[in-house]
């Protein structure tokens, strides 16, 4: 009887244990069968999420196609688009193609540029996702129809060359002044009337041009960009210089025609290492004597301004070869004028000049001159000889 007893407790323990093990086992099968569904949805949700992460190749195709850009501008494969460097969008040399008018949002995805290029198409405004594009380098949007440039420009740090220039910008924004690796910037043709004077802080500054704006004054911080060596401020409505100007001594070439100048710093004798100068179509009624310090001065223009007279100092510019100082009043010029012994071309019609001094003869290198349109001008036997020795002289029959 007890071993019966015992008989029967030992099975109910071996089936209790049994029915563990099977629950155990089934929980076990349910958590595979779990995780497997898991990693099911997980794999779906991820091809999904794949499909929709190539959305934007497809964005920048349809884009491509609309505007007819060739394959060799937008590869129209992943891996190309993805590897591009260099994206130029130039329709400049061909007016028949459609202009962009807009740049899709995705263009921010093509991380590997270095240089984005949209000249003469007809672009009103950038996309935000541009600011994601920091490996850019050089950046052109020139001809387009842009009325700003955004906060985010600041934000391509690693830009050495920019150019926004023939739009309808009318104001830079501040943040440009974060750019500080950038070496060029063309801001040509636009609407500005002033720049911001954040543009101090652009200290690598080589080349700048701010030409045909409306900008009517320079910020002093103008003084900080001593690295410059290219300066065009023509083409705007400024009446005067900053002394500062005097700090760009390394500039090269130096342009300032078409402004409402009525004068020249002094300190513009600082720059000794000018071999280009224009001052032309100004008002200036006299150049400065520090105009004798620039005796690096390879090409002078002063034409069309109110001079009545040049200082003696000019003749310390003996490296000169080209000096036109056409339509002005000058009555006579200067003696010194015989030490110019590189002179090759020089301009003095359309002024009040009598006569030319005999020093003239000293300039055995000129080859072009042009003396046409001075009223009651006299030339001496000595002079005329020595013009019938030069290739080409306009105007001596009339004398």
């Amino acid at each position: 009887m007890k071993d019966n007893k015992a008989l029967i407790n030992h099975t109910s323990n071996e089936l209790s244990n049994a029915k563990r093990q099977s629950e155990q086992l089934v929980a076990l099968t349910d958590k595979i069968l779990a995780n497997r569904k898991q990693r099911a949805l997980a794999t779906r949700e991820n091809d999904n999420q794949l499909v929709k992460n190539d959305d934007w190749l497809q964005e920048i195709w349809d884009w491509a196609d609309e505007f007819e850009l060739t394959e060799e501008e937008i590869p129209r494969n992943k891996e190309g688009l993805l590897g591009l460097t260099e994206l130029e969008l130039d329709k400049s040399w061909n007016s028949d193609r459609k202009k962009i008018t807009y740049l899709p949002n995705s263009i921010g995805r093509l991380t590997n540029l270095t240089e984005l290029t949209v000249y003469n198409n007809q672009l009103s405004k950038l996309p935000n996702s541009i600011e994601n594009l920091t490996n850019l380098t050089e950046l052109y949007i020139r001809r387009n129809k842009l009325t700003e440039l955004p906060n985010w420009i600041g934000s391509l740090t690693n830009l050495t060359k920019l150019d926004v220039s023939y739009n309808q910008l009318t104001e830079l924004p501040n943040s440009i002044e974060n750019l500080i690796n950038l070496t060029e910037l063309s801001v040509r043709n636009n609407k500005l009337t002033e720049l911001p004077n954040s543009i101090g802080s652009l200290t690598n500054l080589t080349k700048l041009d701010v030409s045909y704006t409306q900008l009517t004054e320079l910020p002093n911080s103008i003084e900080n960009l001593t690295n410059l060596t290219w300066l065009n401020i023509s083409g705007n409505q400024l009446t005067e210089l900053p002394n500062s100007i005097g700090h760009l001594t390394n500039l090269i070439r130096l342009y300032v025609s078409s402004n409402q100048l009525t004068e020249l710093p002094n300190s513009i004798g600082n720059l000794t290492n000018l071999i280009e100068l224009y001052v032309s179509s100004n008002q200036l009624t006299e150049l400065p004597n520090s105009i004798g310090h620039l005796t690096n001065l390879i090409e002078l223009y002063v034409f069309h301004n109110q001079l009545t007279e040049l200082p003696n100092s000019i003749g310390h510019l003996t490296n000169l070869t080209v000096f036109d100082v056409d339509r002005n009043e000058l009555s006579e010029l200067p003696n010194s004028i015989g030490n110019l012994i590189n002179l090759t071309k020089l301009n003095v019609c359309y002024n009040q000049l009598t006569k030319l001094p005999d020093s003239i003869t000293q300039l055995t290198k000129l080859e072009r001159i042009v003396i046409e349109n001075n009223p009651n001008f006299v030339l001496s036997e000595d002079i005329k000889a020595f013009l019938r020795t030069v290739k080409k002289v306009y105007g001596l029959e009339d004398y």
